[in-house]
């Protein structure tokens, strides 16, 4: 019987018994419930009853007695209320008694007869008493009296059923007493069977399990010990049987690997004995031969062709078998093997087969063949074939298959070092053949080395041009400036003054007189424009071109530009049209570089066309095919005198146009165009030009409609696009957290943060920085993208995941090349700028720091003003202006720009300019930068310094307008910014914003 049966037969059993205590249990339970309840219901309730009934009729005879004592009616009538009291409750009693009593129903009526008789003879003692014979009711109530007899019979009434109920209670108990004597003799009975029933069934299990168990730890133990013969000798159909087979199973087959192993380790030492390839070969084919059983053995190498296996060595093998094998295409036994690169046999060849293979043994016809492929960088080098009379058995397959990696590798090994000999006789030839070459060699050398060093030579000429030529950029840069100051200085007079004059001698000057001042003002603004686009093609060659970018509306931009050049388009009576429609959408990108784009191309078109008309047309093209990016195509169309086709390659070039004819009838420098086509290009987008000699041209702006802005080519600092013309303020009061685990940068940082005011918190990794930032929420954080733990970008997720601390101003500080991805993971969690490190400076930290911590971004060109500075109660009347200036004509003009709205004192020089600020404590200074003696920048910092001069506000006036320059000057202290030459109209406006604070 399986020992699982056995189990689920005891278990039956003794679930069998409990079953049936369980159900015994519950039938007994049930009884003494029954008569628990009954003696409940019947001898307690009515023993309760009746014991109520004896106190009701006694406390109404106590209260008849008391009747005739009584003196007053009041007495009287507090006596009747509790006879009727205690009557009722009588009454009450009896009805209890009628649903509880088990005995007689008639003994309940005899006594409530009794109770109605009582009532009666109450009822006449009152009247006997009211009619005022109390001695008759007096002795009614006596014990022999008719009251007192009645009270008698209704008490032995009463006792007759309290005897019964007494006789009733006895009665159950006496079988409840019974019930509990069966129950207990039936659980011993029932309990007794149970623990007999286990005991036998599990002394018969134990037995069981106990003798399997013996035979298997016994075989184990010997097994344990080196007797790989052990065996165990239990045999049953049971779990223990089969677990025994499998024990014996796992022995042999221990065994037999065992017995394999030792074979495979003779064979290894076989392996590892030779190194020469034929000795290898044939010691490797004795000792399979042996272990195996074959009969034929053999081994067969690739020719260094790799074209055929030629026989190499062989045990029992027949001349006429000795041939080789095709390796391009696999044939006979071979074929598999080389197919498939792992071991194949030929099992149950039959002695009549009509079919022949090509096998090692001729016509030896084996039993089976086994045939061993040797890979060698995943192609067959060699082949090993066996061959036997009978089939092989498991052993030996299993050993060739235990062998077959060390066999492998010990095989290419031997291989490779009969190459490796076959290689040193042939370097040993190739030896005496270099050394007659090397003589040759040698000369040749010696003219290389001549040759190395012309080389040299010219290397450092190279490097000496590459110094100059970037000393050549630098001072081109310089130069550059330079101009931009020496030449705005002249027209800042001649536009200023020319203004000025314009407004003041209108009407009192003759008409043609008063027309050359229109002449003097536009042809100073123009050549102002010839400088701006000198400057503009220096820097965008120079890669310090900066892109603000934001949405805006290609309508509007063009609406402006026909707003501006529609007179001059009146002036030749043609017509300038603005086509372009409401429905396109808005274009992000930078709306600046679009505006001057979009001037040059419809100044270009109003300039060369003489009668007919320009338009200006737009529409958008969806970005469906090969993922291009949705674009918009602003066209300018014009009926001028348009260009040849062999000229249009030319117009996009600097400093050329169509032809000189052109360029005398015309004028300009061909820088327009140059400019427009590299703006193009920085927003990503092109223009395009088609045209016709004498019927007009038509140029076409190609932009995307979302500018995606790269980390190449693209000033890093400016890819928030924002305007960067930052008010530095003192840092008061404004709390900046910087992330940065380099303790030089920590240092470098804190002491141009603190010394503009800032509190400055240190974080040196991700999570303090994070658990900061919970702790308490800086204006601004400035942080390091490469630390350890956490980096930049996983802060930065962070920082911008919680609500919190999601709009916190973030600016990105870091020495690692920036990728596009990266870039644009940065701009998506809209950071305030990126500054690389190398790149640090003290203006550039404090404008990007101010700009993040200001409470809103202005928008160019109203210079950024600092009201805070003004303190000082402006005077009435005309405010007094200081102007510090050293060029003669620039004071002349300031004077008559502001002499009718403010006082007017001046300076030549710095110096000066701190002596007049002392003795007349004006209202506004405006300050000019390059000057001898003391320069604007030194005369800023003494006035900062000074407690009475501290606070009024300073406008930088100066001719310098490289990108950069703005940010340099404004981050030295000063309130405003105005570039020469100076428009009368933004200096009223930037005095008027500096001094009230408002437009």
């Amino acid at each position: 019987m399986q020992t699982g049966t056995q189990l689920r037969l005891g278990l039956g059993v003794i679930l069998t018994f409990v079953v049936l205590l369980g159900a015994l249990a519950w039938v007994k339970t049930d009884l003494i419930w029954l008569q628990t309840k009954t003696m409940y219901d019947h001898p307690l309730q009515v023993h309760r009853v009746i014991g109520a009934l004896y106190v009701d009729v006694l406390q109404i005879r106590i209260q008849m007695r008391g009747l005739p004592l009584a003196e007053s009616e009041q007495e009287i009538q507090e006596i009747l209320q509790q006879i009727d009291i205690f009557d009722a409750d009588a009454w009450q009693q009896i009805d209890i008694l009628h649903k509880h009593y088990l005995g007689n129903p008639k003994d309940i009526d005899t006594i409530a007869t009794a109770l109605v008789q009582y009532k009666t003879i109450r009822a006449g003692n009152f009247r006997l008493m009211r009619a005022g014979k109390t001695a008759e009711v007096i002795s009614s109530l006596r014990p022999n009296g008719t009251a007192g007899i009645q009270v008698g019979k209704t008490l032995e009434y009463i006792k007759v059923v309290d005897d019964f109920a007494r006789n009733k209670g006895d009665w159950l108990f006496q079988a409840a007493t019974e019930q509990k004597d069966g129950l207990n003799r039936q659980l011993t009975v029932i309990v007794t069977a149970i623990l007999l029933f286990s005991l036998i069934i599990s002394y018969l299990l134990l037995k069981g399990i106990r003798d399997p168990l013996r035979h298997l730890t016994t075989a184990a133990e010997q097994f344990r010990q080196g007797k790989m013969d052990s065996r165990s000798g239990y045999v049953s159909a049971n779990e223990f049987g089969v677990l025994s087979a499998a024990f014996n199973d796992l022995a042999d087959t221990v065994e037999t690997q065992m017995h394999i192993n030792e074979q495979a380790a003779q064979l290894a030492s076989v392996m590892l004995r030779e190194t020469e390839a034929r000795a290898f070969c044939r010691e490797l084919l004795k000792v399979l031969v042996h272990h195996t059983g074959s009969q034929i053995g053999a081994v067969y190498l690739l020719n260094p062709q790799k074209t055929e296996f030629e026989h190499f060595e062989s045990i029992g093998l027949a001349a006429g078998g000795r041939a080789f094998f095709s390796a391009t295409e696999p044939e006979g036994e071979f074929g598999a093997a080389l197919a498939t690169g792992q071991i194949q046999r030929i099992t149950d060849i039959p002695g009549d087969t009509r079919f022949t293979f090509a096998t090692v043994g001729g016509d030896f016809k084996p039993r089976e063949i086994i045939t061993i492929p040797i890979l060698l960088d995943h192609e067959t080098a060699a082949v090993l074939s066996l061959a036997n009379i009978r089939n092989y058995d498991t052993g030996a397959i299993r050993l060739l298959e235990d062998i077959l990696g060390i066999l492998t590798a010990r095989m290419n090994g031997v291989l490779a070092y009969r190459q490796i000999q076959e290689l040193v006789e042939r370097l040993d030839h190739q030896n005496r053949e270099l050394n007659a070459q090397k003589q040759e060699l040698v000369a040749q050398s010696q003219e290389l080395v001549a040759q190395s060093q012309e080389l040299t030579h010219q290397n450092t000429e190279l490097e000496m041009q590459k110094k100059q030529l970037d000393e050549a950029n630098r001072l081109k840069s310089t130069f550059l400036s330079n101009m931009s100051h020496e030449l705005r200085t002249p027209l800042n007079s001649v536009i200023a003054l020319s203004g000025v004059l314009s407004r003041r001698l209108a009407g009192t000057i003759p008409e043609e007189e008063y027309s050359y001042l229109d002449v003097i003002e536009r042809n100073g603004r123009h050549l102002l424009s010839l400088i701006n686009d000198i400057l503009d093609i220096s820097r965008i060659e120079a890669g310090r071109e900066k892109i603000s970018l934001r949405r805006f509306s290609v309508r509007a931009i063009a609406g402006e530009i026909v707003a501006m050049l529609e007179p001059q388009a009146r002036e030749k009576n043609i017509a300038l049209t603005n086509l372009v429609g409401d429905d396109l959408p808005p274009i992000h990108s930078d709306p600046d570089k679009c505006r001057h784009i979009l001037q040059n191309l419809v100044g270009n078109a109003v300039k060369f066309t003489e009668q007919g008309q320009v338009t200006i047309t737009a529409a958008s093209e969806s970005g469906t095919i090969h993922n291009k990016p949705s674009e918009i195509h602003i066209s300018v169309t014009d009926t001028g005198i348009g260009i040849a086709a062999d000229q249009l390659p030319r117009i996009f070039e600097e400093f050329r146009q169509a032809d000189d004819s052109t360029s005398r009838k015309y004028g300009g420098t061909g820088l327009g165009l140059a400019i427009a086509k590299k703006y193009a290009a920085l927003l990503h987008g092109s223009i395009t030009v088609e045209s016709t000699p004498g019927k007009g041209s038509s140029f076409t702006l190609r932009l995307p409609l979302t500018h995606s802005p790269s980390c190449e080519g693209m000033d890093a600092e400016t890819m928030d696009g924002g305007d960067s013309d930052v008010n530095i303020a003192t840092g008061q009061g404004k709390c900046i957290l910087l992330v940065e685990d380099s303790e030089p940068s920590v240092i470098q940082m804190t002491d141009i943060l603190t010394g503009q005011g800032y509190e400055v918190r240190v974080a040196r990794n991700g999570h303090e920085a994070l658990a900061q930032v919970e702790k308490s929420l800086p204006d601004a954080v400035i942080l390091d993208l490469m630390m350890p733990e956490m980096d930049g970008f996983e802060v930065l997720r962070t920082i911008r995941g919680t609500e919190k601390s999601a709009r916190l101003p973030v600016l990105i500080l870091t020495a690692k090349h920036v990728t596009r991805e990266e870039l644009s993971f940065l701009t998506g969690n809209h950071i305030h700028q990126l500054i690389q490190k190398g790149d640090v400076s003290r203006a550039r930290l404090l404008a990007a720091v101010a700009g993040m911590v200001r409470p809103c971004r202005e928008e160019p060109p109203a210079p950024p003003s600092r009201p805070h500075r003004n303190s000082r109660t402006v005077r009435p009347g005309n405010p007094i202006v200081l102007v510090v200036e050293d060029d003669p004509d620039n004071l002349r003009t300031a004077r008559a720009l502001l002499k009718e709205r403010y006082q007017v004192i001046e300076a030549e020089n710095g110096r000066a300019g701190l002596e007049q600020a002392r003795r007349q404590l004006p209202d506004i200074i405006l300050m000019d930068i390059a000057m001898p003696v003391m320069d604007g920048v030194q005369a800023i910092e003494e006035i900062r310094k000074d407690d009475t001069l501290r606070d009024i506000p300073v406008i930088a006036v100066t001719s310098s307008a490289m990108t950069g320059d703005r940010e340099t000057i404004l981050a030295h202290g000063f309130d405003a910014y105005i570039s020469k030459p100076i428009d009368e109209v933004l200096l009223q406006k930037t005095l008027h914003k500096v001094l009230h604070g408002n437009e």
